[in-house]
């Protein structure tokens, strides 16, 4: 009998490993100082040379008709001269996904939390292997907690309540991150993906909010994002602010000492034309504070990338120029070559 269930219940469940690796070579860089030097967010600071912007290995599947699971883990480096990135292995992803009815499922552990289109868009997927400027400094990363999914094609509501505090093995903070997301779908493409061609239209309409309240600051914030797909041409426009507000120093230092405003957005255009996607995105990002200072950015980073063996291989190369709005100009504008296998 244990062993008919043992045979029964593996005929339920479904395996599917899986490894990510992105590597960079920098061929160009305008920023030839001894040491770095960022002049704010969005700074790269990749002198010529090469790194592995992320490795990654894990496992997806189903066990039986109602539940799906994620396990990975993985290193990668920072998105610029201000992220520590995650140079040692740690857990990427954890999760479980419950569905409780043709339109209902909850999804626990540890996982991306559900706010902006490009932060919710798989690394493998981002074009240049690295989201703009907005995502990674507004956008919460992956967290532990719990999120409430409503999907009915069309529409789709997420609910979710994580740590906040980047905290995988517990919560110190008084509050929990609380977040919203409500989008609107009008066409059969995926609205997660910007390579591939779509029969027709297909738009994807989104907003979003999260609350995140820390011993010494909250922070509000909000915005929306729209992803267009015809044919070959995928264009997504997003926008996020954040308000950032001290409440007690008596426990720890705020982030901030005064009420602090950063906002930031980017509009991205790219085709597919057969194995080759030619893909243009421009981002800025500003922080409002008393004081100009080198952290207000444009980008505009323009390049392409070769899709081979069925998209398990992607080479590409692309220039990113950075234009500072206040303050000093500190040139720092890149040329790489980049090579993705899964």
């Amino acid at each position: 009998m244990l062993l008919l269930l043992a045979a029964a219940s593996a005929n339920e469940l479904e395996l599917n490993p899986w490894v990510l690796g992105q590597v960079w070579t920098t061929v160009y860089d305008q920023d030839v100082a001894d040491v770095a030097d960022p002049a704010g967010y969005g700074d790269p600071e990749d002198d010529i040379g090469f790194k592995v912007r992320r490795a990654r290995i894990g496992m997806t599947g189903t066990y039986g008709e109602n539940l799906t699971y994620a396990v990975s883990v993985g290193m990668s480096s920072g998105a610029d001269a201000f992220s520590s990135g995650e140079e040692d292995v740690q857990i990427i992803d954890a999760w479980a996904d419950v569905k409780l009815t043709d339109l209902i499922s909850t999804n626990f552990g540890v996982t991306k939390v559900p706010f902006g289109r490009e932060n919710l868009i798989s690394s493998a997927e981002i074009p240049f292997q690295d989201r703009s400027v907005q995502s990674n400094h507004l956008a919460p990363r992956r967290d532990v907690g719990a999120v409430f999914d409503a999907n009915g094609g069309m529409w789709r509501l997420r609910l979710g309540a994580f740590n906040g505090n980047g905290s995988l093995l517990g919560d110190s903070d008084p509050a929990v991150l609380a977040l919203a997301r409500a989008e609107a779908v009008i066409g059969e493409g995926d609205v997660y993906q910007t390579y591939g061609t779509v029969e027709g239209l297909t738009l994807g309409i989104a907003g979003d909010f999260a609350l995140n309240e820390e011993f010494s600051t909250r922070t509000l914030t909000y915005g929306g994002d729209v992803i267009l797909r015809t044919g070959g041409l995928t264009a997504i426009v997003e926008y996020h602010r954040a308000t950032i507000t001290p409440t007690d120093a008596t426990v720890s230092t705020p982030d901030v000492f005064v009420q602090t405003t950063r906002w930031g957005g980017y509009a991205q255009v790219g085709y597919t034309m057969g194995i080759f996607q030619p893909v243009v995105r421009a981002d800025i990002f500003d922080e409002d504070t008393s004081v100009e200072d080198n952290g207000d950015l444009l980008h505009i980073m323009a390049g392409v990338s070769t899709h081979l063996k069925d998209d398990r291989l992607r080479v590409g190369a692309g220039y990113q120029h950075r234009m500072e709005l206040g303050g000093a100009d500190l040139p720092n504008s890149t040329a790489r070559l980049w090579v993705q296998f899964r």
